[in-house]
Protein backbone atom coordinates (compact mmCIF):
# COMPACT_ATOMS: atom_id res chain seq x y z
CA UNK A 1 0.00 0.00 0.00
CA UNK A 2 0.72 3.50 -1.04
CA UNK A 3 0.40 6.43 1.42
CA UNK A 4 1.29 9.93 0.80
CA UNK A 5 1.78 12.33 4.25
CA UNK A 6 2.32 16.26 4.08
CA UNK A 7 4.52 16.88 6.60
CA UNK A 8 4.17 20.53 7.80
CA UNK A 9 7.55 21.80 10.13
CA UNK A 10 7.60 23.99 12.86
CA UNK A 11 3.64 23.70 13.85
CA UNK A 12 2.66 25.38 17.18
CA UNK A 13 1.72 21.72 18.00
CA UNK A 14 1.86 17.98 16.83
CA UNK A 15 -1.00 16.44 15.05
CA UNK A 16 -1.59 13.69 12.64
CA UNK A 17 -4.88 13.65 10.42
CA UNK A 18 -6.26 11.91 7.51
CA UNK A 19 -7.70 13.58 4.62
CA UNK A 20 -8.41 11.03 2.20
CA UNK A 21 -7.95 6.84 2.43
CA UNK A 22 -4.35 7.35 1.87
CA UNK A 23 -3.30 10.78 2.23
CA UNK A 24 -2.66 12.51 5.37
CA UNK A 25 -1.17 15.66 7.05
CA UNK A 26 1.04 15.68 9.52
CA UNK A 27 2.05 18.78 11.96
CA UNK A 28 5.29 18.57 14.00
CA UNK A 29 6.10 21.39 16.15
CA UNK A 30 10.03 20.96 15.38
CA UNK A 31 12.39 21.66 12.39
CA UNK A 32 13.04 19.10 9.58
CA UNK A 33 16.69 17.82 10.79
CA UNK A 34 18.31 14.15 10.13
CA UNK A 35 15.90 12.44 12.30
CA UNK A 36 12.93 13.91 10.80
CA UNK A 37 12.35 10.82 8.92
CA UNK A 38 13.29 8.18 11.56
CA UNK A 39 10.72 10.57 13.49
CA UNK A 40 7.74 10.03 10.52
CA UNK A 41 8.04 6.37 10.04
CA UNK A 42 7.61 6.04 13.97
CA UNK A 43 4.79 7.63 14.22
CA UNK A 44 3.16 5.89 10.59
CA UNK A 45 3.77 2.70 12.70
CA UNK A 46 2.19 3.63 15.37
CA UNK A 47 -0.82 5.69 13.95
CA UNK A 48 -1.21 2.69 11.02
CA UNK A 49 -0.46 0.00 13.44
CA UNK A 50 1.91 -1.99 11.44
CA UNK A 51 5.81 -2.57 12.59
CA UNK A 52 8.18 -0.26 12.01
CA UNK A 53 10.34 -2.16 9.51
CA UNK A 54 7.15 -2.27 7.25
CA UNK A 55 7.64 1.19 6.57
CA UNK A 56 9.82 2.49 3.95
CA UNK A 57 10.09 5.83 2.24
CA UNK A 58 10.02 6.20 -1.57
CA UNK A 59 10.14 9.38 -1.77
CA UNK A 60 10.02 13.37 -0.72
CA UNK A 61 8.58 15.95 -3.24
CA UNK A 62 9.77 19.53 -3.60
CA UNK A 63 6.13 20.91 -1.99
CA UNK A 64 6.61 18.56 1.23
CA UNK A 65 5.12 15.16 -0.13
CA UNK A 66 6.09 12.40 1.50
CA UNK A 67 5.22 9.04 -0.45
CA UNK A 68 5.82 5.73 1.94
CA UNK A 69 4.97 1.89 1.29
CA UNK A 70 3.69 0.02 3.71
CA UNK A 71 4.06 -3.71 3.30
CA UNK A 72 1.27 -5.35 5.35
Amino acid sequence: MKITIKVRFNSSYPKFEKVLSSKYILYIPESRTQESENFVIELISKKLGVMKQNVSLIDISKDGEWSFHIEE
